[in-house]
């Protein structure tokens, strides 16, 4: 299974909160893969993250953009190919 943008974005919006390696199990993807899209995500401002010093890494949450977002590409407006590929668990195409 493709990890897109759609696919990450909806898993946040049903999660409070998740880092890397949630999405790892939950997708069965490389943690490189994981960590870089939720990343783009920041990026982008479709997510939030926080860091936690007791656990040495981030934590990630749908930004009110990222809600907005996944509306439109669930909605009949989006094209078939606007919730852009993140990545694919065996890491062909683009990343």
């Amino acid at each position: 299974m493709a990890l897109t943008k759609r696919h990450l974005l909806n898993y946040l919006s049903r999660a409070s909160e998740v880092d890397a390696q949630d999405v790892v199990r939950e997708f069965g993807v490389p943690y490189s893969l994981a960590a870089m899209a939720l990343l783009r995500l920041v990026r982008q401002g479709l997510a939030t993250r926080q860091r936690y010093l007791e656990q040495g890494g981030y934590r990630y949450r749908l930004s009110e953009r990222g809600q907005s977002r996944l509306a439109y590409l669930e909605s009949d407006r989006a094209s078939p190919g606007e919730g852009s590929l993140v990545g694919k668990p065996d890491g062909a195409g683009p990343p």
